[in-house]
């Protein structure tokens, strides 16, 4: 019988041996992570990124070109210039034009002078009104625009023309801003607007 040939090495030397074998292999995987990319791409394909594969590109659907008359975005220009707030638009103040806006779209509740005394001011303070039934009270007489035009500012009046109140409908979806002033205009001009 033969007996097998057996080389004693102490435990110790071959801990050692392990020891320095992995510890290479770590500084060699780390250099290899660590070394510089020219060619964008991983030293180590550990990782394969699937949208690189040819069998996967083959799978996708035809990319669509963009039309021929298309035109690249062009910004507008700085943020300075592009977030302003637009000037207040108005225009050259005319009285007869700012009294047809004001007989059409505030005299039927204000009535003609501004008294607040217009033909749909009784329907609106009816107890059997619209606003009265959902409400449960009835609505007060509209505004005499002569009494309450100095208490307020040309610009409450216009947000208030603009953005609505109640009953009174938001006339930014009417009227332009420029027939907005208009109407605030001519109820402050004294001579030839409102009260006149």
């Amino acid at each position: 019988m033969i007996s097998p040939v057996r080389f004693d090495i102490p435990v110790s030397v071959s801990r050692r041996r392990i020891a320095v074998i992995g510890l290479l292999s770590l500084f060699a995987l780390l250099a290899s992570a660590c070394s510089v990319q020219e060619t964008n791409t991983y030293p180590v394909d550990t990782f394969t990124e699937m949208h690189y594969a040819q069998s996967n590109r083959m799978q996708e659907p035809p990319r669509l070109q963009p039309p021929a008359e298309s035109v690249a975005f062009a910004p507008l220009g700085d943020a300075d210039s592009s977030l302003d707030v637009p000037a207040t638009q108005r225009r050259p103040y005319d009285a007869q034009v700012a009294g047809e806006l004001y007989r059409v779209n505030c005299s039927v509740c204000h009535g003609l002078t501004g008294e607040g005394n217009g033909p749909a001011a009784p329907h609106l303070q009816a107890s059997d009104s619209f606003y009265a039934t959902k409400n449960g009270t009835r609505y007060g007489a509209p505004a005499n625009l002569l009494a309450t035009r100095d208490q307020r500012t040309e610009e409450i009046w216009f947000n208030t023309l603009n953005n609505g109140i109640v009953v009174m409908p938001a006339f930014q979806k009417l009227l332009s801003e420029e027939e907005i002033w208009d109407i605030v205009t001519f109820l402050f001009d004294k001579q030839n607007g409102m009260g006149s």
